[in-house]
């Protein structure tokens, strides 16, 4: 998947966010340290972390866990104090054209159970491999959105 696949499925993704919830999101340049922000009504509900993923639900379930950098996780939270609203992560499952969403944080820090663990995982889109903390939240934990 390359950078403009991801954003086709980010708009299908948010498009859907804001038909169901009303919320509208504003997302980042490319390399900053979370992807957007959530709007409702002119005020900013939330902190986003995107995620797309060539996976049906089914599948998800069989790995029971989501794996995510916890670098993003400890970025979105430090944003998600500083304007106290809730910090968000959504993921995409390409495969059956669902979308999933976990509350993160809020303004009080971490609100979700994960195990943290140094992995090697593709670096970015574009390939590659880096050795990095990695959380891994169960996906039982997750919503269908």
């Amino acid at each position: 998947m390359n950078y403009d696949d991801y954003q086709r499925f980010e708009e299908i993704a948010f498009d859907h966010l804001l038909k169901k919830y009303s919320w509208k999101i504003h997302t980042t340049p490319q390399y900053a340290l979370i992807d957007g922000i959530a709007t409702k009504g002119g005020e900013i509900t939330h902190i986003v972390e995107f995620k797309s993923r060539n996976e049906s639900f089914e599948s998800m379930e069989r790995f029971e866990t989501y794996l995510i950098s916890y670098d993003k996780i400890l970025n979105g939270i430090e944003m998600s104090r500083m304007m106290c609203v809730p910090f968000i992560l959504i993921v995409y499952l390409i495969k059956d054209g669902i979308v999933l969403g976990i509350e993160l944080g809020d303004e009080y820090g971490v609100c979700v159970p994960m195990e943290i663990q140094e992995t090697r995982t593709q670096k970015s889109i574009d390939g590659g491999h880096a050795i990095r903390r990695n959380a891994f939240i169960d996906i039982e934990k997750f919503h269908i959105l």
